[in-house]
């Protein structure tokens, strides 16, 4: 498939005359001479990345110079095909001509379709289009209503086969109006990126006759197109202290079949980024079917699902491969593909959607760790991440972006697997999704098992955020915990804690997962890096209290149901010290201990001298509950109690930590 710079949406405007008579106004070839009034012309823009409309000669350059619009008048409610006479447009051709304006009463602005015809390549890949010669059209205030739906597609590929467009004229779900649309065949020399389907745009009837009026009889009519392909690109960045990361390989399950296991990914990949993602459908040939609904909803916007030859695997650019040492930063991560267009941005591999995708995309990658100054080398075996399906629901038009964080926490072995111990610390992957109106989508995970899952979205706005080194202050946070390739149902305090983490030291003791899961493990001395535990904060750190949510804001402004998701909401901003992180246990540690009574303490400081001195004092066997100040202080009936010391440990536990910084 040839890659192309993403065009975020396409919009053309139909300007449709009025006529001075109120009565009914037919197809006659008569008024093709008249001054203009009734008569149906079309116009174009098409908006572009940075949110400024493209009009003119621009604009008819994105969709080639043509599209193909289908219209009928008085649709009925059950989804039928049209009746006699109320088919108005059989996919008739239009077409750009520069300087053409006013030439015609059809053509007000560049847009010409009468008299327009298709070559006999054209016409044989396009069912329902017409024979006959484009005649002129009018308006027909004796209808109740048009409904226009259209495509664009690269002339050469229609003709030559690549593209076969059927329109669907009638129904084929539920009798449903919403469920007419376009099935396009595809051949993998198919040119995605200059494939648009329109809005499905419905003109109720009006007695206005102003040629400058939006969306009314004898105005303007506006038909949005999106474009058919989603977008895909990867990166990668690490944030070991002192250390640079060099990718070695990645491990993929060639075999298809379901999604396997990771210990079934065992086919080396070094030429390029790859991950194991099922029905990843990439330059390879299919059917499109657009509709123009979702499950329990009904929408104008078109929604494409894809059918046929899929890969198992997600294999993209050559930039992430063996021997390529990784960025250190977000901003600053390398990515699977360099930049063609010198537009500051790394380029996109063009991919069809996947709307209704269930699989999660897992990663497994190998890579060595190199200290600048002494040369020292770590290698690091099959490191491991899972993303959620629920982020990688990719929608026509929208653009993604994976980046995957190494960091001091990680799944993968120094030694042999299955062998020796795991890890540096258990590797984390990290997905944060973030999007903006323009349809960019961007994910960063980090690489462990559990994997923790966050995107931020502008509290203001409702739209993701984009950019920076990770969120802005006030942003709502959600972050979803997998474990075990399931999304985990978790219970806010006690499998899930957040924390607002302090540094005395930024340059020396740096936060990161691994001096958190240090930090929260340690139990008595001088600390440089602490903590307070924020799950009941609704004031100086979060405007709610942080909560368990089972719905979040998806990239299209349709809402994802059905995941669980810790809800973080406009977060304050942090500063070099200090960051949020979110604790997972999933298997808490045990503890060996010794009871005692607690001695009379004359107040808070004798109390604290207490605990810094010889550790923490818990109220329960498992040493998990903490005895505080305001609990000891209050509660008579502690103070003769029996309380607990640490004394070693008895099992580690599985813990999973995500650092968040907001800006």
């Amino acid at each position: 498939m040839k890659k192309k710079h993403l065009f975020i949406a396409a919009t053309a405007i139909f300007a449709l005359a009025s006529c001075a008579e109120s009565g009914f106004i037919g197809d006659q070839e008569a008024f093709e001479s008249a001054n203009g009034n009734g008569t149906i012309s079309f116009d174009l823009n098409t908006p572009a990345m940075t949110r400024a409309d493209r009009v003119g000669a621009t604009a008819a350059a994105d969709l080639n110079n043509q599209f193909i619009v289908y219209a009928e008048k008085a649709e009925t409610a059950d989804g039928a095909a049209p009746a006699a006479g109320k088919l108005v447009f059989q996919n008739y051709k239009v077409v750009y001509g520069a300087n053409t304006a006013y030439t015609t009463t059809s053509n007000t602005k560049n847009w010409e379709y009468v008299g327009q015809a298709w070559t006999a390549g054209e016409q044989g890949n396009l069912t329902t289009s017409t024979t006959d010669a484009q005649t002129i059209k009018y308006w027909d205030w004796g209808a109740s209503s048009y409904t226009f739906t259209a495509v664009s597609a690269l002339p050469s590929d229609i003709s030559s086969g690549n593209v076969k467009v059927t329109k669907t004229t009638a129904a084929t779900t539920g009798n449903l109006v919403y469920d007419k649309g376009y099935s396009v065949a595809l051949t993998a020399a198919a040119d995605l990126d200059k494939l648009f389907f329109s809005e499905r745009k419905v003109i109720e009837k009006s007695n206005n006759t102003d040629r400058d009026a939006t969306n009314t009889y004898g105005g303007n009519v506006t038909l949005r197109f999106h474009n058919a392909a989603s977008k895909v690109r990867v990166a990668m960045y690490e944030t070991l202290p002192g250390h640079s990361v060099t990718i070695n390989k990645f491990s993929v399950d060639n075999d298809g079949g379901a999604s396997p296991a990771f210990s079934g990914m065992t086919d080396n990949v070094t030429a390029n980024f790859a991950a194991n993602f099922q029905n990843c459908a990439e330059g390879t040939a299919g059917t499109l079917t657009v509709k123009y609904y979702t499950t329990g909803a009904v929408q104008n916007h078109p929604t494409v699902s894809f059918s046929g030859t899929a890969a198992d695997v997600l294999a993209l650019g050559t930039n992430l491969k063996e021997n390529v040492t990784i960025g250190t930063t977000a901003t600053g991560a390398t990515f699977d593909r360099t930049d063609g267009d010198s537009d500051g941005q790394a380029d996109y591999t063009t991919v069809f959607p996947k709307e209704d995708n269930a699989q999660n995309l897992k990663l497994k990658v190998s890579y060595t760790l190199t200290a600048p100054v002494t040369g020292e080398t770590i290698t690091v075996t099959d490191a491991t991440a899972e993303i959620p399906a629920d982020y990688l629901k990719w929608k026509p038009g929208y653009a993604y972006t994976y980046i995957f964080k190494i960091s001091d926490n990680t799944n993968g072995s120094t030694g042999t697997p299955g062998t020796n111990p795991a890890g540096l610390y258990p590797i984390t992957f990290d997905a944060i999704e973030m999007v903006d109106a323009d349809g960019l989508a961007e994910y960063i995970t980090t690489v462990s098992e559990p994997s923790i899952t966050t995107f931020g979205v502008n509290s203001s706005t409702g739209k993701y955020v984009t950019g920076g080194s990770e969120y802005a202050a006030g942003s709502d946070i959600y972050a979803t915990i997998m474990d075990g390739s399931a999304v985990k149902d978790f219970t806010l305090g006690t499998d899930v804690n957040v924390y607002l983490v302090t540094t005395t030291d930024a340059a020396n003791f740096p936060i990161t997962e691994a001096s958190v899961a240090e930090a929260i493990a340690e139990i008595a001395g001088s600390k440089k890096i602490t903590y307070v535990n924020e799950n009941a904060n609704a004031s100086s750190k979060f405007t709610a209290v942080p909560v368990e949510v089972t719905t979040v804001p998806g990239e299209d402004g349709v809402d994802i149901t059905g995941t669980h998701a810790l809800k973080l909401t406009g977060a304050a901003a942090t500063t070099t010290t200090t960051a949020y992180a979110i604790e997972y246990i999933k298997t808490p540690a045990t503890y060996h201990n010794n009871g005692g009574s607690v001695f009379t303490l004359a107040n808070e400081t004798a109390f604290n001298t207490e605990v810094s001195t010889n550790g923490k004092i818990y109220t329960n066997t498992d040493c998990t509950t903490e005895l505080t100040w305001s609990v000891y202080n209050t509660d008579d009936s502690s103070k003769a109690a029996t309380y607990y010391r640490r004394t070693s440990v008895n099992s580690v536990g599985v813990y999973a930590y995500k650092v968040i910084r907001v800006n």
